[in-house]
């Protein structure tokens, strides 16, 4: 995840004397890392990654908390600046107010809160607040929007605002949506929900939100608005986020809900929403807010000990330095009894990842190197590897080319993904061969030849489990000489695995034949047990060998004509196929004896026979 945020925004929360640069240094060191600095004509702006189970981290406060804790490892001192905006409550909170009628799952909502702000003006956003959101990557609209940019940026907290004259009857409904309902969002686009999706209907039934993606165009504020419902809250994460992906709509918000927010930012949100309402549009808030909250769960500290941490850290630390460490990031810390607050609740959950925070505060550099004693563990050998090496080895050494494709197809007989990111590619294959010829397809003409391989997984459909995932070879060429990839397929196997395989013309069901190209595909799971490494070596023998070809006249398989030969005499040691023209063969003949030195008449004994099959 990626977030912009200028330099003077995080000075209103962060008082430190550092450059740009040194809190650049100290945060990518110990703390999310910040990717690129960039500087604009008065201002510099950190390009920051955070990782995904750091969404505390995905706002200015939550930024200005980590520089507050690591720059004084730098040497830099630095002090979080608290707003009391934030802390000062606006209205009052009830569990049911007279301008809005609602129903909300708890479930789906843990914290369910809003206030009805009247005499609203929409107008352009004064300059101070345009230009923090154009630096942080947002394009100012009206102020009513950009309050709610503006809170989402600082706090990490995303608000909704929806015109209260446009929700019927003043009814909110916050319930799952039922299959094929639809909803039009404020980007005038039509959704067909699948059922499920958490959504608002008002007091008609109709939907007017569609919960932690985006608000609906027919409930939207737009510049005739008077009267906003100012709406803060939480969702069940996971509704969140299959929503996000099937309906394919990942705005902002919904990568932070879906990460699960905890219900204590609603209240400081709520707060300084309020106050810019009243100071950018004129508004006047009702005295009383709707809160609707599922209290959470309470936490036993967790236990922490000096040599705990010591031990696993290499160091030397005492309680005092750990206490600060966890302090400063906001963690509650009684003889090293350790209170979580709520924006880590998620991710620091045992004594180990208290261990983890000291570690990266203190400096993961600033940890000792120390070589490992004692013997080497002997290595674990994966087979299955190793003659997946073997086999790419040696068709790359016969002129083919690895090669990579989707493990999804357009079509196919396996099984389709609920949430496919394209329509084109919904379904796990069953087979490389389509792949492959697509492949081909492609770049037929761009060379003379195309030979291609590849070892990948298919996935076979199991009623009711997971698909099974078969390791498949698949051997493709378009040079349409079938006899040329028979040799190939069995050197591969007879030479490469040790495993004896006939490629048999007549019933070869893994042979694939188009006008473009031949594959060969094979089912590795099944042969790779089978394969030895063991290699037999005929000494060189001192009687040099006899060879001639002989024209032969056949008109049955191959492979039988070859079965034949080799039962006329224990002299033919290597048949190979010269040439072929209509029914008749031209067949190098390799003749040789261990005892002695062949002889013309040894050879012509052998060759008689040889002719009578023709």
């Amino acid at each position: 995840m990626q977030i912009l945020i200028p330099d003077s925004w995080l000075r209103e929360y962060l008082k430190t004397k550092a450059t740009p640069k040194q809190i650049q240094e100290a945060l990518s060191l110990c703390s999310a890392s910040v990717e690129r600095l960039h500087q604009t004509k008065d201002d510099f702006v950190y390009d920051i990654e955070v990782t995904t189970n750091r969404v505390d981290l995905m706002s200015v406060i939550g930024i200005a908390q980590e520089a507050a804790a690591v720059l004084p490892q730098f040497g830099h001192p630095a002090k979080l600046i608290k707003n009391p905006l934030l802390e000062k409550p606006e209205v009052k909170m009830a569990k049911a107010v007279d301008y809005l009628k609602v129903q909300v799952d708890s479930k789906l909502c843990p914290r369910f809160t809003a206030v009805l702000i009247k005499g609203v003006t929409v107008k352009p956003s004064p300059q101070w607040l345009v230009k923090k959101l154009e630096l942080a990557g947002m394009r100012g609209l009206n102020n009513v929007v950009d309050i709610s940019n503006y809170l989402m940026h600082l706090i990490g907290q995303p608000v909704h605002t929806f015109d209260w004259d446009k929700i019927t009857n003043h009814t909110m409904i916050l319930r799952e949506s039922k299959p094929g309902e639809k909803v039009t969002t404020i980007d005038k686009k039509s959704h067909t929900l699948g059922g499920g999706e958490i959504v608002i209907a008002d007091g008609s039934l109709r939907l007017i939100d569609m919960c932690g993606i985006m608000g609906g165009l027919n409930s939207a504020v737009d510049e005739r608005t008077q009267n906003v419902l100012l709406f803060v809250q939480t969702y069940e994460p996971v509704h969140i986020r299959k929503t996000s992906m099937s309906q394919a709509q990942r705005s902002a918000a919904a990568v932070l809900f879906e990460k699960g927010l905890p219900t204590e930012n609603v209240p400081p949100t709520l707060n300084l929403g309020i106050n810019l309402f009243k100071e950018l549009t004129g508004g006047k808030p009702e005295p009383v807010a709707i809160d609707l909250a599922t209290p959470p769960k309470k936490e036993a500290p967790i236990k922490l000990d000096v040599q705990f941490v010591n031990r696993r850290l290499g160091i030397n630390l005492s309680a005092a330095a750990i206490s600060k460490i966890l302090v400063s990031l906001g963690f509650g810390v009684n003889n090293l009894q350790v209170s979580v607050p709520p924006r880590r609740r998620l991710d620091v959950v045992l004594a180990e990842d208290l261990v983890e925070e000291v570690a990266r505060v203190y400096g993961y550099h600033n940890l000792p190197s120390i070589l490992m004693t004692g013997s080497l563990p002997e290595a674990v050998h994966n087979q299955t590897f190793y003659w997946e090496s073997q086999i790419k080895s040696a068709l790359s050494h016969w002129g083919f080319t690895e090669t990579y494709t989707y493990s999804l197809m357009v079509q196919d007989s396996g099984l389709k993904l609920k949430n496919p990111l394209s329509s084109e590619w919904a379904y796990l294959r069953t087979s490389l061969v389509p792949s492959h010829l697509l492949t081909v397809t492609e770049n037929l003409g761009r060379v003379k030849e195309i030979n291609l391989f590849e070892i990948a997984n298919i996935y076979l459909p199991r009623k009711g489990d997971l698909p099974q995932e078969r390791l498949h070879l698949i051997i493709t060429t378009t040079n349409l000489d079938i006899p040329r990839l028979k040799g190939i397929v069995e050197a591969v196997f007879n030479w490469e695995l040790g495993i004896k395989v006939e490629f048999n013309f007549g019933r070869e069901v893994n042979l694939h034949t188009s006008p473009s190209c031949l594959t060969y595909e094979i089912d590795l799971t099944e042969v790779l047990p089978q394969a030895k490494a063991d290699k037999t070596y005929v000494p060189i023998s001192k009687f040099s060998p006899v060879i001639e070809d002989v024209n032969i006249r056949y008109q049955g398989n191959y492979d039988q004509l070859l079965t034949q030969l080799k039962k006329i005499s224990h002299l033919i040691s290597v048949i190979e196929m010269v040439d072929i023209y209509e029914d008749k063969l031209t067949l190098r003949i390799t003749y040789h004896s261990a005892a002695k030195q062949l002889s013309s008449a040894d050879v012509a004994v052998v060759r008689d026979k040889i002719m009578e099959l023709g």
